[in-house]
């Protein structure tokens, strides 16, 4: 006989809830079907017209022709958690099902107990929300298998008013609009004496499932910032799991953390925060430098808090007391004139472990030390070349989304325009470009669809650029001298694209090698371009020159690692018919 217990989540008890039709199936197959049906109970039945809830025999589910799936459809309430359970008869007893321990309401990650399966409805859109098709007494639908994903926020200072939600690249095929939507599927509090929020979601059994947990229903503050030791990597800061044949409880973790919260409070410690901001002033200085980053303290990236100028200096300093110990992560930013611009790169992330005063790097470099002098201010043409091999076809505009514009990015985006005679290759040119280092990629049709965007998911295809911080890649450019340079790529490669004339670009690319790349000793560089000389400058990751050769007459070029430290540079070349190309180059311990 089967025991009833009732939910607890004030979810389910919500009032004042719209009518939505929901269709619950199941599939029987390999099942020899009761005389007297298949059946569903839970407390959803006297919503739904039953004479009470938990009754066996008065909601009875129907074949349609449909091979072995059984379904009702009931109009019940939305944005409520129900119970229910399916039954090859219409009475408790041998025919109820067992239902698996990862599809129970209760589990390890709450504690609590009660065995009956669960889902939430969020939608009140006037349609039918039909839920997958499991298998009586089992976990997914056939050919699936089930992931349940726990989050506890017993660490965080409040949780959302809006909910706490899951994003990710399985939404789609679990009911959602489309991937990565940080207000379609909500995760529940099913015990409510304690901060465990739960959300099962069906996957094919050779998915690379990626994912966020967001305290709130938007992207920004509410998402989490999940540490390194988590994510997937290869500049994915995402949560990554491999699915298998089997399905899966994932191990309940602490909100913006690797592991369970722990029980004991977590030490607290002073950083002291500086940053150089003179390489990226363009305007006589700023309203305002913030910093900002995961966790309350550092606001969550949202708000951000206030640095103090140095001086007359381009420096700026805070700091913050009683941040918690492990693992700081954040970035800079400054605010001119109602624009906020981030710097670049993947977020700051650092061990923190006691006391500590930063070393001093510059804006949107990692390197200690201060800025590099930049250059006067310059024009950039920017051509994006649809011919190659494997490139999508040109939509209706294309633009390039950057760090430059005001506001950055897709609120500042600038339409480039095709090459007169030149199908398929498209150049815009800005006039004045200051910072010393910009971030930029080119996007095919509307830039607020971030599925037109370059994605490089091509590993051959990144060193021409750098993580964003944010999942994806930016292409960089440092700027060196205040002459006009045209930065021609093929979309969504490292290849160099058509460049008109003999205008100054990246139209070495395919004359110049460097090899072996990445290097722990040295690299030659090998010229193919039947130039006479050569002029080679290598820059660190903060654009600052480092090393150069000058009128270099001979073909290939042996570059020795010397004092250079592990890390990024780039090898900048310049021939004598004024062409230039850029190299990144790795050197490893």
């Amino acid at each position: 006989m089967k025991k009833f217990l009732l939910m607890t989540a004030a979810l389910a008890a919500t009032s004042g809830l719209f009518a939505k039709k929901v269709k619950f199936q199941v599939d029987m197959t390999g099942k020899t079907i009761s005389a007297n049906g298949v059946h569903i109970a839970g407390n959803f039945q006297k919503a739904a017209g039953a004479s009470d809830n938990w009754k066996p025999s008065e909601t009875p589910m129907t074949n349609g022709g449909s091979g072995n799936i059984y379904s009702v459809v009931v109009d019940i309430p939305a944005k409520a958690v129900y119970e229910f359970k399916f039954i090859n008869d219409n009475n408790w007893g041998p025919g109820e099902e067992a239902i698996p321990a990862i599809s129970k309401v209760e589990s390890v990650a709450n504690g609590g107990q009660n065995g009956n399966r669960w889902i939430y409805i969020d939608s009140l859109a006037n349609d039918t929300t039909v839920l997958p098709a499991i298998l009586f007494g089992g976990d997914a639908p056939a050919g699936k298998i089930a992931l349940r994903f726990a989050v506890d926020l017993q660490k965080e200072t409040a949780v959302s008013a809006n909910g706490v939600y899951i994003a990710g690249n399985f939404q789609d095929i679990n009911g959602a609009s489309g991937e990565w939507k940080p207000n379609e599927t909500r995760m529940i509090n099913l015990f409510s004496n304690n901060k465990v929020y739960e959300y099962i979601a069906y996957v094919g059994n050779t998915d690379g499932v990626e994912w966020k947990y967001l305290n709130g229903n938007a992207w920004g503050p509410a998402e989490e910032a999940i540490p390194t030791a988590c994510q997937k990597g290869d500049g994915n800061s995402n949560r990554f799991f491999q699915a298998a044949s089997t399905s899966t409880a994932l191990p309940k973790i602490c909100f913006s953390s690797c592991s369970a919260c722990p029980s004991a409070p977590i030490p607290t410690y002073s950083y002291t925060f500086k940053v150089d901001m003179s390489n990226s002033d363009c305007d006589g200085g700023f309203d305002s430098v913030t910093v900002a980053g995961a966790g309350a303290k550092l606001t969550g990236f949202g708000a951000g808090l206030k640095m103090a100028q140095v001086g007359t200096t381009g420096v700026y300093e805070l700091t913050v007391n009683d941040l918690d110990s492990g693992e700081l992560n954040f970035k800079y930013r400054f605010h001119k004139n109602g624009n906020t611009g981030w710097e670049g790169g993947e977020n700051r992330i650092l061990p923190f472990s006691g006391n500590t005063v930063a070393e001093l790097t510059c804006f949107g470099s990692r390197v200690v030390g201060n800025c590099p002098s930049k250059p006067a201010p310059s024009k950039l043409t920017f051509i994006a070349d649809f011919t190659g091999a494997g490139a999508p076809a040109p939509a209706n505009k294309i633009y390039i989304i950057s760090d430059f514009t005001k506001p950055q990015f897709q609120g500042g985006a600038i339409e480039l325009i095709q090459i007169v005679g030149k199908p398929g290759v498209y150049s815009a040119t800005v006039d004045s470009i200051c910072p010393g280092k910009i971030s930029f990629k080119f996007v095919n049709g509307d830039v607020a669809n971030t599925a037109n965007e370059e994605d490089f998911k091509d590993t051959t295809q990144r060193g021409c650029v750098e993580p964003n911080g944010v999942g994806g890649f930016n292409r960089t450019f440092v700027r060196t001298v205040a002459t006009p340079v045209v930065i021609s790529y093929q979309f969504n490669t490292c290849k160099a694209g058509f460049v008109p004339g003999t205008s100054v670009g990246e139209v070495l690319k395919n004359n110049v090698k460097l090899y072996p790349n990445p290097t722990n000793d040295y690299s030659v560089l090998a010229f193919n371009d039947n130039a006479s000389s050569h002029n080679v400058a290598i820059l660190d990751i903060a654009g600052k020159v480092v090393r150069t050769y000058n009128n270099y007459e001979l073909s290939t070029l042996k570059i020795e690692r010397n004092e250079l430290k592990s890390g990024v540079y780039f090898v900048n070349v310049t021939n004598s018919n004024n062409q230039t190309a850029t190299i990144k180059l790795m050197i490893q311990e």
